[in-house]
């Protein structure tokens, strides 16, 4: 079960990572053997809530950047690298918090699989009260 969380941890840093550099307009997308759009879902052409400018600019990297530090935090404390188990839980709120906001304003199709990501991670901290010491027993 420990392998799969990591999975997800490692996947959401990913998956929020790719706002620091979103696709340029006309560009070709990734290709399908690396993901394609799906494991890289920004796209400067996207329609986002928030308009182009000043505050999207600095919202986005912000937000990404946080997400996917909270869940590679996540992550080390599961492997027991570093970080204090106690704070797994935290990080993974945290994380999933800035993704779900990145993903939000961000919104298209391809925001399905991080978003998913995010409330598999919510559910496992906050549903069954996953820690590392039942993940890792």
């Amino acid at each position: 079960m420990w392998i799969a969380v990591l999975g997800l941890l490692l996947l959401g840093a990913q998956l929020n990572l790719t706002a620091l550099v979103p696709l340029q307009p006309g560009g070709t997308p990734p290709p399908w053997w690396v993901g394609g759009r799906l494991l890289w879902p920004f796209a400067v052409e996207t329609r986002t809530l928030l308009p182009a400018g000043e505050l999207l600019n600095a919202l986005t990297p912000i937000l990404g950047s946080t997400a996917a530090a909270c869940f590679l935090l996540a992550a080390a404390a599961l492997l027991g690298w570093l970080v204090p188990p106690n704070w797994f839980s935290w990080l993974i709120v945290a994380g999933a918090a800035a993704s779900i906001a990145l993903q939000v304003i961000w919104i298209s199709p391809w925001a399905i699989l991080p978003l998913l990501i995010d409330v598999a991670l919510l559910w496992a901290v906050l549903g069954p009260g996953v820690t590392v010491e039942s993940l890792r027993g």
